[in-house]
């Protein structure tokens, strides 16, 4: 009678252990995305910061694939 036990607790266990690797993963995947997410939050918040102190008569161009189209200042 103790053998149908033991083997439904390992049982029992190996599903508890397959599960928390799997939620330490989704922790450190979530980890990653925050860290990225702060870091071009950041980097978001430097250029609007860099853009702002700019003249109004400033020319500006953003970059479109292998061209730079011109954006016109005012309508930001």
């Amino acid at each position: 009678m103790a053998a149908p036990v033991d083997l439904e607790l390992k049982k029992a266990f190996a599903e508890l252990q397959a599960k928390v690797i799997d939620t330490q993963q989704k922790v450190k995947l979530a980890d990653l995305q925050i860290e990225q997410l702060s870091r071009m939050k950041k980097h978001a918040h430097l250029t609007d910061t860099e853009v702002t102190t700019l003249p109004a008569d400033t020319r500006m161009y953003e970059g479109v694939g292998r061209i730079h189209k011109y954006l016109n200042w005012n309508l930001f």
